[in-house]
């Protein structure tokens, strides 16, 4: 599948497909999504690699917060590399339990999380997650993902050094569909490719816009984008 959201920053956009196609071709992945983290801790503007919009979506809006790998976590874990393994330990057996029950619902079998920290602050990340085709990561390509997450963070600080933090306070007031939605527009896509991105009907696509146009107090696209990213 094709990757279908695009991080915020178009130099990270880059840094992201590169670190996919970097961590994939020494350690094999069924899906990656490689995002920033926020200064909440939270992870955003994710870019997908052979992930749908339906599963991403689900893991938003429904099981974020079940998450044992997410960002907030992996730093108390003071590691830099968590396997899914160590994350769901230190969490409650009901949550644990649920996550892992829409994992596999997805067809995963195994997760891990690659974190790029400045001055011990999560400031992006890489999530890998692999399939019953390609079993449990093994403990050598453990050790090889720890041997590569040292260039990610070199690579990841100089984007995120300083990111546009008014666009950041602009966006936090949007649902993640209009997030993604208003990056789509950013970029200038059609309301055929917005229908194909978002897996939605051309009438839906109209609703969502007419929508965010109001939620933003702008009457087109060209005025939410310079609302929002300029």
């Amino acid at each position: 599948m094709p990757m279908n959201q695009h991080i915020l920053l178009p130099q990270a956009n880059e840094l992201g497909q590169r670190c996919i196609h970097a961590f994939t071709s020494l350690v094999p992945a069924s899906l990656c999504a490689f995002y920033r983290v926020d200064e909440r801790l939270e992870a955003q503007d994710f870019l997908l690699y052979r992930m749908t919009a339906q599963m991403h979506r689900a893991y938003l809006e429904h099981y974020r917060h079940l998450d044992p790998l997410k960002p907030l976590n992996c730093a108390a874990s003071g590691r830099s590399v968590v396997s899914l393994q160590l994350g769901s330990a230190q969490q409650g057996r009901r949550d644990t339990e649920l996550y892992q029950g829409f994992l596999q619902r997805n067809g995963v079998c195994d997760v891990v999380e690659i974190i790029a920290l400045d001055n011990h602050r999560p400031i992006a990340g890489l999530s890998m997650l692999r399939d019953a085709s390609l079993g449990r990561f093994n403990p050598n390509e453990l050790a090889a993902l720890h041997a590569l997450q040292g260039l990610l963070e070199l690579a990841a600080r100089s984007p995120f050094e300083h990111p546009d933090r008014s666009t950041d306070e602009r966006l936090q007031g949007l649902t993640s569909r209009e997030r993604e939605i208003a990056l789509l527009l950013r970029d200038g896509v059609c309301n055929k490719t917005l229908a194909q991105r978002l897996e939605v009907g051309l009438p839906t696509v109209k609703t969502h816009l007419i929508n965010l146009f109001r939620k933003v107090g702008v009457r087109n696209r060209t005025e939410l984008v310079g609302a929002l990213f300029l």
